[in-house]
């Protein structure tokens, strides 16, 4: 997700949360004074991106995305959109913050592959996967996919202002909208080149991950047409998907990972049903910053982050545990790279909108725990984690792809006001 918030973004959203949360007279102030800025920006600027900007374009364009953990290319025998698409997001942010021109023209290559190669002139959209030579290999097209290509797009028109990026993903949307959109008001998860629905369970992995970037588009773009289809995503997760819990069980709400192909969510774990608890954070702070498109957003994030702290928050070590089976009333305690960059990232928005010191805490406690067990002091980038910590063999010998920390990174400078002039004056 990506978060750009701006001193009167942030206190829209504040604006937003129910009276009894606005806890600081000044959160920019506030969350200046506790966030880690340096270590934010020096894990982006120093760390992650130049590795991958060292290792990751190839000549013919687009990116290698799979690597060990010594940075040695791992076979990629094709070329996937979701991969593309998050690295030419990584490095259209990482420009925002370090104002380093190799990252926009880096950003800007990737998302010209992605025009040129993944898009289908014939029905629209992107295809799943192109052999290197930019072929599309197969007609399948995936909404998750899609999703990130949107979010590229977005953000290399923020970096660049060049209106072809911006048009572009006015026109990706519109395909989205009209290509995978159910009756149901979700979206499908595969589709045909030709858009006709494949038969499956749906997910609600793409209709976060298409909110969030409907929300940085129309960040972006301000286009009418964008903030409605956040707006209808939103309303579809909060309304349809969302689960209220009983104030016996601590309140809170959850939005379940896997449903029928009527959006009824799997019942056991057998059938391959559970709550993702890095998305429940995921969705915290997605939903704040959907109070731009809706207010009512705020007050679900609320309910969404107080099921997560209950479910899967570690208080004792920081950090979140993976799933939970409500069949079983159990939780899978491992620890995956991913949902500790998730849990951080809404640790400091909530933290940030409401002032309270308990989410500072837990904002502090998870960013030490991350950098003791996930940044890989040896190799760089940060350890691929399963079931941390690495010394009990959780954490394979990969290097995960930066989208997830970028995303972190970018929120935290920008809610400390830390981002350059340039960056922090955009839309």
């Amino acid at each position: 997700m990506v978060v750009e918030v701006g001193r009167r973004r942030a206190l829209a959203l504040l604006a937003g949360l129910p009276a009894a949360l606005a806890a600081c007279n000044d959160p920019v102030s506030n969350a200046r004074s506790r966030i880690d800025v340096a270590w934010h920006r020096t894990d982006l600027a120093d760390n992650l991106l130049p590795r991958w900007l060292k290792h990751a374009p190839l000549p013919g364009g687009g990116f290698q995305v799979l690597f060990d953990r010594r940075w040695a290319p791992r076979p990629q025998p094709e070329l996937e959109l979701t991969g593309q698409a998050r690295l030419v997001y990584a490095f259209a942010a990482g420009h925002r913050v370090t104002q380093d021109a190799r990252y926009l023209d880096a950003a800007r290559k990737g998302a010209d592959f992605l025009l040129e190669r993944f898009r289908d002139p014939l029905h629209g959209g992107f295809f799943h996967a192109v052999e290197h030579d930019g072929a599309p290999k197969g007609g399948l097209k995936r909404a998750y996919d899609h999703a990130f290509a949107l979010l590229a797009l977005a953000e290399v028109y923020r970096a660049s202002q060049d209106v072809r990026y911006r048009d572009a993903a006015l026109q990706a949307w519109g395909d989205i909208e009209r290509g995978f959109t159910d009756a149901a008001g979700g979206l499908y998860s595969e589709c045909n080149r030709d858009f006709k629905p494949v038969p499956g369970p749906r997910t609600q992995n793409p209709v976060m991950h298409m909110f969030e970037a409907l929300l940085a588009l129309h960040d972006v773009s301000g286009d009418k047409a964008v903030q409605q289809g956040a707006r209808r995503l939103g309303d579809f997760a909060a309304y349809k998907l969302l689960q209220g819990q009983p104030e016996s069980d601590g309140g809170g709400a959850r939005i379940p990972e896997w449903y029928d192909e009527t959006w009824k969510p799997l019942r056991t774990r057998t059938e391959g049903g559970y709550i993702d608890l890095g998305h429940q954070f995921e969705w915290s702070h997605l939903l704040v910053e959907g109070a731009a498109v809706s207010p009512v957003y705020a007050q679900l994030a609320e309910r969404v982050l107080a099921y997560a702290l209950k479910a899967g928050y570690d208080d004792i070590d920081g950090g979140c545990s993976q799933r939970y089976f409500p069949d079983i009333n159990k939780t899978d305690t491992r620890k995956s790279w991913w949902q500790q960059a998730e849990c951080l990232h809404a640790m400091l928005v909530a933290a940030q909108a409401t002032g309270r010191n308990d989410l500072w805490r837990r904002y502090e406690q998870t960013l030490s725990f991350i950098r003791d067990q996930l940044v890989d002091r040896e190799q760089g980038g940060w350890q691929a984690a399963t079931a941390l910590p690495c010394k009990s063999g959780g954490c394979p010998d990969e290097q995960p792809d930066p989208y997830h920390m970028v995303r972190l990174h970018v929120a935290a400078l920008s809610l400390a006001g830390a981002l350059p002039a340039a960056a922090a004056a955009s839309r």
